[in-house]
């Protein structure tokens, strides 16, 4: 008997351990749980709280390898190719499972691609296989780096391939909006069926959505409105404002295509071969751009808006004498012509002239016409707001004006609720950034400025979620690294 009891003893021990353990384990918080509740905020749009919820739970479980994923791809989202970087190395490290690694190199091709691998970019998502449920939208991805790099051709079949592999509800809407926008300058009654594909729903099944991948499919830029009000217009302006919508999103070699039909019809050869030009200018090609625009002024010797953009063109070679010389002739064409004093204006700043700037601004203002008074008055506040000189005595003065004139502007708003609060008016500041985003609920601008004005009218709560806004807005942006260093200046968590 005396040998029975120690062994009890040992095995009472022994349950009391393990009891004692499992309790401690059942009260141990799951980081599955902490991670679902990240991605529902990643999910939601809403990338700053996501992030800072995936970087505490990294910093909380360094060995958890989904949350050392998920901090990098939100990471990419934020544009800080870097540190996502190395994020994805040490997920990669602790190892993950076949459906996040296919994660890892969607999102991996997409940093790589924007910080300019392209060969990089490729092997990443060649690596995810057709039996993947990324696979379609790998595909997407694919052809919005052919887009990037003009290669148009290559960017419709891709897309068509990523539709025939299958995609979720929105990455189909969205990829035949791309299509439709490639085909509107050569194929305008297909790319109608195209745009109506893109805004009515499938009656296919589709594939599920991936709200995990959701910030990476490309934005609607031109969007099917905008290509479905070209593609109603008249015929014989319809490449120009075309050429003018692929120029915006950053299609250049497509836009100089369109231009040089509108300067062969003869009815806007003039502008279209400027556009040209410009077109050049953005891609780097000055020698190109140069030479086109000069021949322009030397078929229009007599016209003012040659010489000006010309010397536009100079300026952006750095060529100041060259562009002043332009600006002078000019002048000397059409000394009352506002544009002509933007320009002079634009030549003054580039000297880092910024009063003589100022009042080249102020003089076109007053020389504008009425229907274009609103453009110019924005173009003179956000001037005096950029370089913080005279913003209370002209800058402010300058924003009313333009919102009297485009009330329906966003950007005219948010110039003046910049100004109202330079200018100490914080309560006036926050009805006009208010106005701004009403106008436009996508801007971070806004919410931006909306975010100060609250601050300073002592809300707190609500400016640091205004700030947050903006943040999410764009968070690649420059608005969402001016909302962060706001908060921290004023130590908002």
């Amino acid at each position: 008997m005396s040998g029975v009891q120690p062994i009890r003893i040992v095995r009472a021990v022994f349950v009391l351990t393990l009891l004692i353990a499992a309790a401690h384990l059942a009260f141990q918080p799951d980081p599955h749980d902490a991670l679902r509740q990240a991605d529902a905020l990643f999910a939601a749009g809403r990338y700053y709280e996501a992030f800072h919820a995936y970087h505490a739970l990294a910093t909380h479980t360094p060995d958890f390898a989904p949350a050392r994923l998920r901090l990098a791809m939100t990471l990419v989202v934020r544009g800080e190719g870097s540190a996502a970087s190395r994020e994805f190395g040490w997920a990669l490290k602790l190892g993950l499972n076949d459906a996040a690694m296919m994660l890892a190199r969607l999102y991996q091709g997409r940093m790589a691609a924007d910080m300019g691998y392209a060969d990089e970019a490729a092997r990443m998502w060649a690596q995810i296989p057709p039996s993947s449920a990324l696979y379609g939208l790998r595909l997407a991805l694919e052809a919005e780096e052919r887009l990037r790099r003009d290669d148009y051709a290559g960017a419709e079949a891709g897309y068509r391939a990523a539709l025939a592999a299958g995609l979720p509800e929105s990455w189909r809407r969205s990829a035949y909006a791309r299509i439709a926008a490639l085909r509107a300058g050569y194929d305008p009654t297909s790319a109608w069926e195209d745009l109506r594909r893109a805004t009515a729903a499938s009656r296919d099944p589709l594939p599920a959505e991936q709200p995990l991948a959701a910030p990476l499919r490309p934005s609607p830029r031109p969007d099917a409105a905008q290509i479905a009000a070209i593609l109603a217009s008249d015929e014989a302006i319809r490449p120009q404002l075309l050429g003018q919508v692929y120029l915006d999103a950053g299609w250049t070699a497509l836009a100089e295509t369109q231009f040089d039909v509108a300067r062969k019809r003869g009815a806007l050869a003039q502008p279209a071969e400027a556009y040209i030009a410009y077109a050049h200018l953005l891609n780097g090609d000055y020698a190109v751009a140069m030479t086109r625009l000069r021949d322009l002024v030397a078929t229009a010797p007599d016209d003012p808006r040659p010489h000006i953009v010309l010397a536009l063109a100079y300026l952006a070679a750095q060529d100041a004498s060259a562009a002043f010389a332009e600006i002078r002739e000019a002048r000397r064409l059409a000394p009352d012509d506002p544009d002509v004093l933007l320009a002079l204006g634009e030549w003054h700043a580039a000297q880092r002239d910024y009063v003589a700037a100022a009042a080249a601004y102020a003089e076109a203002l007053r020389l504008a016409p009425p229907e274009r008074r609103g453009a110019y008055a924005l173009t003179q506040a956000q001037y005096h707001l950029k370089t913080s000189l005279q913003v209370c005595e002209h800058g402010l003065p300058a924003a009313a004006e333009a919102v009297a004139w485009l009330p329906g502007n966003a950007q005219a708003w948010s110039a003046l609720a910049q100004a109202r609060l330079v200018c100490g008016d914080a309560t006036g500041s926050r009805d006009a950034a208010a106005q701004a985003s009403r106008l436009d609920p996508a801007s971070p601008e806004a919410a931006y400025h909306y975010g100060r004005a609250l601050a300073a009218l002592g809300d707190r709560t609500a400016a640091r979620d205004a700030l947050i806004r903006a943040a999410d807005l764009a968070p690649a942006s420059e608005w969402r690294v001016r909302a962060e260093a706001q908060m921290a200046v004023w130590g908002l968590p």
